[in-house]
């Protein structure tokens, strides 16, 4: 059967997840705008208080009441589409509806040693590996720290972190930073990295990670960190992090109703400062275990939780930032496997933009890079059946049918090798030999695949390069912020 066009028919479909109607996130909108106007916020940021007054807010010494038609204001100034590029120049970030990319978390306290499979503090060196790895595995799209410079100056250990994920990695990088006053330092740092700050400010290769305080308060570093970047057009994640039953309701739709509440908040703060600055909304909406009041990362309220959150985006047109691949599981155990698995799996057909903190052991306490390996395949996993079932003529194979007939064999059929390499996913670590083979593998398992390819990496894989003199120039930033913390 030729191949033709076919009139009234969609070729392919790609899977996707909606979690609830179209009315229902009116009502959580509408919620949410009520919770803004009677309750209000804390505001602990001397210019977002000047610019909220100004705007029209009531305000009483920190708490504001914020208007509805500000925030629909604010929403329409927002841009829906934010363009982030690489290192090199590469725009490899398009945030967009449906456009999914996955990356690490930063700021793990602990990391397991590859080499002695013991629980240590976490140290530069560890941000270092993180970032090779991440670097060299093909399905992380964007970096974050992965690890916490332990044994740095603390005044500068956001800076320390920076350094060491700009050098060993080209891929965009979300950052964390402790104020202002080090966030101004860290775009010195990486305007140095692209040849200069109006490089940096056209064409941006960091985002910045601030957030405020639940429930409702919005304090004068998260803030005035996120105003700094906008100064020089760098896309901000301004977004709450919370737990369910601890600094939210327990209920799923409370908890998200207070987080929209703290996002659109966040979006009227950002067109105030500029109008059109970068935001990026979204949340960790997390529930908190009532037994262990541990953070449940991988518990099935959270990717629902995210589920919806996600829509609330899209609802705005807005890119999101949220979380998979992080898990409660304190070993890379099947636990591990299964959380992971499923919210990256999750997170694909919803259509989320940034997916961070891919990788986490313990409810994001510890690190190890093996796992993040791991995660790669199931990223990539998720990807494959993302993208869906092809259904064309070619696909549907009328004539290679006919070619084989009844009792044939289709191994050595031309369609075959035309397809086979699309048509049926092949992992890069997991297992899928006869026991006879396996054994002859000397049992080897995933995990061990993984170490393999992680020691391989960390002795020989090297980052794109650095322009002349910009290492020598983000060291002499944080000799200079550590001699100002002394004075």
């Amino acid at each position: 059967m030729a191949d033709r066009l076919i009139s009234n028919y969609d070729e392919q479909i790609t899977p996707s997840l909606k979690w609830v109607t179209d009315s229902q996130l009116e009502q959580i909108h509408y919620a949410s705008l009520e919770v803004l106007e009677r309750t209000g916020i804390v505001v602990k940021n001397e210019e977002a208080l000047k610019l909220l007054k100004g705007a029209g807010c009531r305000v009483q010494d920190q708490r504001v009441w914020i208007p509805s038609w500000l925030v629909g204001e604010a929403l329409r100034l927002a841009p829906k589409r934010i363009a982030v590029a690489n290192r090199l120049g590469e725009r490899v970030l398009p945030l967009e509806k449906n456009r999914v990319y996955y990356g690490t978390g930063s700021d793990l306290p602990f990391t397991i040693d590859i080499e002695t499979n013991e629980r240590r503090t976490s140290t530069k060196k560890d941000v270092v590996d993180a970032s090779k790895v991440v670097d060299a595995l093909p399905n992380y799209d964007f970096l974050m720290s992965y690890a916490i410079a332990s044994e740095t100056n603390p005044v500068a250990s956001d800076l320390h972190q920076f350094e060491a994920m700009t050098v060993n990695s080209s891929k965009p990088i979300i950052f964390t930073a402790h104020n202002a006053e080090n966030t101004e330092a860290l775009i010195e740092m990486a305007a140095a990295c692209v040849g200069g700050i109006d490089n940096l400010m056209n064409n941006p290769y960091i985002i910045l990670y601030s957030e405020p305080i639940s429930p409702l308060v919005h304090t004068h570093d998260g803030v005035g960190k996120m105003f700094k970047c906008f100064e020089y057009n760098i896309p901000v994640v301004y977004t709450p992090g919370v737990l369910a039953g601890g600094t939210t309701p327990v209920t799923k739709a409370g908890c998200i109703n207070l987080m929209n509440a703290e996002n659109l908040a966040g979006v009227v703060l950002a067109q105030l400062k500029k109008k059109g600055a970068p935001i990026i909304i979204g949340g960790g909406a997390t529930p908190m275990d009532m037994k262990t009041t541990t953070t449940l990362y991988g518990a099935p309220e959270t990717f629902m939780n995210y589920a919806v959150m996600t829509q609330l985006a899209q609802f705005y047109e807005l890119p999101n930032f949220t979380e998979a691949g992080c898990v409660n599981a304190t070993q890379p155990d099947i636990q591990a496997g299964a959380e992971a698995a499923v919210t990256i799996l999750m997170t694909q057909l919803e259509g989320c933009n940034l997916v961070h903190d891919v990788g986490y052991l313990e409810g994001g306490r510890t690190g190890y890079l093996p796992f993040l390996a791991i995660c790669d395949d199931l990223i990539d996993m998720a990807r494959y059946a993302g993208a869906g079932t092809r259904v064309s003529p070619e696909h549907l194979a009328v004539d290679c049918i006919d070619d084989v007939g009844p009792g044939g064999n289709y191994m050595a059929h031309p369609h075959t090798f035309k397809h086979f390499r699309d048509e049926i996913w092949d992992p890069r670590f997991f297992t899928r030999y006869r026991w006879e083979q396996w054994l002859a593998k000397d049992k080897e398992s995933p995990m061990d695949r993984a170490l393999k390819k992680v020691k391989e990496v960390l002795a020989n894989y090297q980052a794109a390069a650095l322009p002349a003199g910009a290492q020598d120039e983000m060291k002499a930033v944080i000799g200079r912020r550590e001699s100002e913390s002394k004075a």
